[in-house]
């Protein structure tokens, strides 16, 4: 268990800082796309994970969402998001994460989830399963569609909102319900097991990594929207490069990618 101990601690850290700020930030758009924005919280958090980061691994590469890319001549690669959900954050929305994963010849092999707000941190390892405060996660294999919750995350891009609609349409008529808080919250309750999947159209590789570690290592399947595996191969390229995810229960994942390839590629 290299990373789990080292990682549970950075969380925790994280987290206490980020509740440390006032309730409400101010924030500013991140270029051009006004569904970015950051805050002097995800400035100072990220500065302080990438401190210890390099402290105790001075020979990795870290991707820092905001700061960029430090690289360094070991096959591992730390990536960082502050906060993720920044803009639920900013006005005071407990729904935001604090996401720190690692990767390994641009595998994923350690990640971790941190929800203050919740007081609640997820761990996971490859090969020594996923904790959420020190329980063992294990993600039901067999779901039935009917009952599920399915988390669904949406930026506002205009020429795409009639293509995520036909979507969320067609899994509604299918599950329970639809929930929405476009943050790694709805990720994260799809480890503890009260959603069934959790699907976004635009990750950038910070949303992804941490993620992928503590599905996968709680029994579920992690995966591009069409079903397809993620591609980090050379993550130090992916900063300005976007993923489509789509975690969920294994039961469910074949039904989930058909969809999305009926509205979403058709």
């Amino acid at each position: 268990m290299q990373y789990l101990k080292f990682l549970g601690s950075l969380l925790k850290d994280a987290g206490e800082a980020a509740l440390d700020f006032p309730q409400r930030m101010p924030s500013q758009v991140k270029g051009s796309d006004a569904n970015q924005v950051v805050t002097a919280a995800d400035l100072y958090i990220g500065s302080q994970i990438k401190r210890h980061i390099v402290k105790h691994f001075p020979q990795d590469s870290v991707i820092d969402e905001e700061s960029g890319v430090t690289a360094g001549p070991s096959p591992i690669t730390w990536v960082i998001d502050p906060i993720d959900g920044t803009s639920n954050f900013a006005v005071g929305s407990p729904l935001f994460g604090v996401m720190v994963g690692v990767l390994e010849h641009g595998n994923p092999v350690a990640g971790g989830v941190a929800l203050p707000a919740l007081a609640e941190i997820y761990v996971a390892e490859a090969g020594q399963g996923a904790y959420r405060n020190g329980e063992r996660l294990r993600i039901p294999s067999d779901c039935d569609f009917s009952q599920q919750l399915i988390a669904y995350g949406m930026d506002i891009h205009p020429q795409e909102i009639s293509l995520d609609c036909g979507l969320i349409a067609g899994i509604a008529s299918r599950c329970r319900g639809i929930r929405m808080s476009n943050s790694i919250f709805d990720c994260m309750m799809v480890a503890k097991g009260a959603y069934g999947a959790f699907m976004h159209r635009r990750n950038g590789i910070w949303d992804c990594v941490a993620a992928q570690v503590v599905i996968e290592e709680a029994g579920g399947v992690f995966s591009t929207m069409d079903g397809s595996a993620l591609d980090y191969g050379n993550p130090l390229a992916e900063t300005s490069g976007s993923f489509s995810i789509l975690a969920c229960a294994p039961s469910l994942h074949e039904a989930i990618t058909e969809m999305t390839r009926k509205h979403l590629l058709a």
